[in-house]
């Protein structure tokens, strides 16, 4: 196929019983022209009015299925999905997908006394290369895109390993295409800015972390482990002095204001944040700190005259 220059995109698709109902309500939505000579300017159909593969894989009739799986630690299913249809529906369920399992936790430094959140899978990294999984995926090889997610990492595969350049040249941004034309559309949908930067933004959005996403390169398959940073390998991540216990935004606001003025009373701590906190009263900063704070704080001296501390 390489020594003939062929082209599976503009290969004229065994199935022409094809309907657009779908990518045309896309094209609708997206004020974006969907006439006869649109569909052979973005290379879907031949001027003789024959369908190609990509206007195969962009119709009702798309034969793409893409497979979607959440495991315990007993590598039981916790969700089990396959996505199918039009290629541009399949690629927005399958992202959406993965962000409705993108975890956010939420700790208390007990340092700082300030809420933390932490996205497990950090800024568009799973949405970069799941898209990049589309985008040169090898509809030669029999097999599916995968997103399966482990308790430690989410795992991406898409059938073909890179097309006519190497790791270290991806890593730095090179770009090459396999699927030209399916590029372009995504281009045209708004779905990627088509500058070969989904994997740089993916290192990017890791660059804070120690956990840094793995790319392993074959002959036939192209996998991407983005780890987890809510993940604590009980081994080997440190032990940190966050406290996982849910306190509300004014028992922080006391602990914030304990920590910079230690020996302050009530009422110091409500002149400090009545204005931060609408109805406030001594009695709700009093039962804050009862039901709250009051393990990480004490009363020194007496209750008239002492004033509160960290431990």
């Amino acid at each position: 196929m390489d020594s003939n220059q062929y082209d599976f995109e503009t290969d004229i698709s065994d199935n022409q019983e094809l309907t657009f109902k779908y990518f045309d309500r896309i094209c609708e939505y997206s004020n974006i022209d969907n006439s006869k000579q649109q569909k052979v300017s973005l290379g879907m159909m031949k001027t003789n009015g024959r369908y190609t593969n990509l206007g195969l894989l962009l119709s009702d009739q798309s034969p793409i299925a893409v497979k979607g799986a959440a495991y315990d630690d007993s590598m039981n299913f916790k969700l089990k999905k396959t996505f199918t249809g039009l290629l541009l529906k399949v690629l927005e369920d399958s992202q959406d997908q993965a962000e409705r399992m993108n975890d956010v936790s939420a700790v208390i430094d007990g340092t700082s006394w300030k809420r933390k959140e932490t996205i497990s899978y950090p800024g568009n990294s799973l949405r970069e290369i799941i898209l990049n999984a589309f985008c040169h995926c090898n509809s030669f090889i029999r097999s599916n895109i995968k997103i399966e997610f482990f308790k430690d990492k989410c795992r991406i595969t898409s059938p073909g390993g890179l097309f006519k350049t190497n790791l270290e040249e991806v890593l730095s941004g090179v770009q090459t295409y396999r699927n030209e034309r399916l590029v372009h559309e995504l281009d045209k949908f708004g779905f990627i800015e088509n500058f070969g930067t989904g994997i740089p933004r993916t290192l990017s959005a890791y660059e804070n972390s120690n956990k840094k996403p793995e790319f392993i390169d074959s002959e036939n398959f192209f996998i991407v482990n983005l780890p987890n940073l809510n993940y604590k390998d009980p081994v080997n991540d440190p032990v940190n002095d966050h406290i996982n216990d849910q306190i509300s935004d004014l028992g922080l606001a006391i602990l914030q204001y304990i920590n910079s003025h230690p020996g302050s009373k009530v009422l110091n701590i409500y002149n400090e944040l009545q204005s931060s906190f609408d109805n406030l009263t001594l009695d709700k900063i009093r039962n804050t700190i009862k039901r709250e704070i009051k393990i990480y704080i004490e009363l020194r001296g007496a209750k008239k005259t002492g004033g509160y501390y960290i431990k």
